[in-house]
C-alpha cells in the first residue's frame, strides 16, 4: 500500500514523529508531500536543538510527482494529513478517492467537525472519540542518550526546564523539591533570555540523575516524557489523564505522582534501596523499545486504521 503524508513546513513534534515511523517501517512506499525538508536535515520538534544526525533515511526513491492524478486514480491505499497542513491541501484532498486520516498533534485539541476521516489525536482524553496519536521515540535519538550512559549518578533527581513568571506551580513545587533534596538537579533551561543549552547538553545532564521528573507542558504529552524513559534512571511522572496505549506501567517501569507530597514520598522510597534506581531504569527502557519507538508507533497506528476502515 503506498501512502501520503500531508505535511505542514514548520517541525511539529507528533506528525513528524508518524511519518519518520513510517518511512522506517515502509520506506519509499511513504510519500511525504511537500517534502518535510527540516525532518530530512535532522530537526525534530524545536528548531533551535542541534540536529539528529541520519535522522531519516534516503528519500532518493520517494516520488512525488503528479500527487493530484495519483489521488484520483487511487494510487493511494492512505492519505494522512496534519492539521497544520489541512487548509493548504484542501484542493488535494478534494481529490482523495482513499481513505483519509487527520493527525492533531496540538498542545490543545483542535475542534474538527465530524467527516469521513480518522482522527489521530495527541491529546486524547476520554470521551474523545478520536484514535490516541501520542509521542514516540526515534531509535536515532535513543542512540544519542547512550552515550552518556556510564556518566556517574552525582544527584538524586533531575529536571531541566523552563520556570517563569508563567509557571508559578511549577517553580513552587521545583523550589521544594530542592529542599528535600539538597543534591538535585534542578535548573531553568532556557532557549532565549540568555542562557541557551540543548540537546546534548540536556541528555548529558540528566543521565547524571538517579531519578528523573518528567512535568506537564503546554500540553500533558510531552517529548521529554519519552526521553526520559531512555536516560538510564528511574522515571517518575505527574499523573496525566490522557489515554496512551501501553503506557508505562506504574511501580514498574515508572512511579507517579499527584501532590508534592507524594512525589517526595516515591522519591525517597527509590532512593532508599541501592539497586532500585537501576530495576526501573531497566524496566522503562525495555517497555519504551518494545512499544514506544516511533516504527512501533507507525505500526499501532496503521492497526487501529485498518479496524476503523475495515
Amino acid at each position: 500500500m503506498h501512502i501520503l503524508v500531508l505535511c505542514h513546513d514548520h517541525p511539529n513534534y507528533v506528525p513528524d514523529l508518524l511519518l519518520h515511523g513510517l518511512r522506517k517501517l515502509h520506506g519509499d512506499s511513504v510519500v511525504d508531500f511537500p517534502r518535510k525538508d527540516k525532518l530530512y536535515e535532522g530537526t525534530l520538534g524545536q528548531p533551535f536543538l542541534e540536529k539528529i544526525p541520519d535522522l531519516m533515511p534516503s528519500d532518493e526513491g520517494v516520488d512525488r510527482s503528479d500527487i493530484a492524478t495519483k489521488l484520483q486514480h487511487g494510487f493511494f491505499g492512505l492519505v494522512i494529513c496534519d492539521v497544520r497542513a489541512l487548509k493548504a491541501n484542501l484542493p488535494l484532498l478534494g481529490k482523495v478517492a482513499c481513505r483519509l486520516a487527520l493527525v492533531d498533534g496540538e498542545d490543545q485539541p483542535v475542534p474538527l467537525k465530524p467527516g469521513r476521516f480518522a482522527l489521530l489525536r495527541r491529546e486524547k482524553i476520554w470521551p474523545d472519540p478520536s484514535l490516541p496519536l501520542p509521542m514516540g521515540m526515534p531509535v536515532e535519538v535513543i542512540a544519542w542518550i547512550d552515550r552518556y550512559a556510564d556518566t556517574p549518578k552525582t544527584h538524586s533527581i533531575g529536571f531541566l526546564g523552563s520556570r517563569s513568571k508563567m509557571t508559578p506551580d511549577r517553580n513552587a513545587l521545583l523550589d521544594a523539591l530542592l529542599l528535600a533534596f539538597p543534591d538535585a538537579l534542578v535548573e531553568s533551561w532556557q532557549y532565549n533570555g540568555g542562557t541557551w543549552r540543548g540537546r546534548d547538553a540536556y541528555y548529558r545532564n540528566m543521565q547524571s540523575c538517579k531519578v528523573v521528573l518528567n512535568l506537564p507542558g503546554a500540553g500533558y504529552d510531552t517529548f521529554r516524557y519519552w526521553e526520559n524513559a531512555a536516560c538510564n534512571a528511574a522515571h517518575i511522572a505527574k499523573r496525566m489523564p490522557l489515554i496512551i496505549p501501553n503506557d508505562f506501567r506504574e511501580g514498574q517501569d515508572i512511579a507517579r505522582f499527584s501532590s508534592l507530597t507524594e512525589l517526595i514520598k516515591s522519591v525517597e522510597q527509590i532512593l532508599a534501596e541501592a539497586d532500585k534506581w537501576r530495576d526501573y531504569a531497566a524496566s522503562s527502557r525495555a517497555w519504551l523499545l518494545a512499544h514506544h519507538t516511533t516504527e512501533r508507533r507507525a505500526a499501532a497506528v496503521l492497526d487501529q486504521l485498518r479496524t476503523v476502515f475495515g
